[in-house]
């Protein structure tokens, strides 16, 4: 092998791997920005599932931003909950109740009844007075 050909394959390798590199992560930093631009501080990680998950429009950043105020919610089952059509401000809605009777949240029941297309506030008041069971 000659020198111009080993320099050929490096520079043939180099260029692929920035390719690569390029577009892996440029919609990670692109959610990452999105994110900032929404006053949210979110490391590689989640803008990673944000991206992978395609949730970059503005009602899932306003709602997220909103329910980080008050509990800090999983990402991911944000995602997949906003992605089935659920709404967050029903989240957020129940996550006050929740606060409001000191009471730690319970994120599936929030998603599960939410995704039921129940009114979290009524089905909060309903439980505390169940004895903290929830029904579907």
């Amino acid at each position: 092998m000659t020198p111009n050909l080993i320099i050929l394959i490096f520079l043939l390798v180099l260029f692929f791997t920035l390719i690569l590199g390029l577009v892996y992560l440029t919609p990670i930093v692109f959610a990452k920005y999105r994110a900032k631009s929404f006053g949210l501080e979110i490391d590689f990680r989640n803008a990673k599932i944000l991206a992978k998950d395609k949730c970059l429009q503005n009602d899932f950043f306003i709602g997220l931003r909103e329910i980080w105020d008050i509990y800090p919610f999983d990402l991911r089952k944000l995602t997949h909950q906003y992605l089935a059509v659920g709404d967050l401000q029903n989240i957020k809605n129940g996550l006050i109740e929740f606060k409001n009777r000191n009471k730690e949240p319970n994120e599936w029941f929030l998603i599960t009844f939410d995704l039921a297309k129940r009114d979290l506030k009524e089905e909060i008041v309903k439980a505390e007075k169940n004895n903290w069971k929830f029904e579907l």
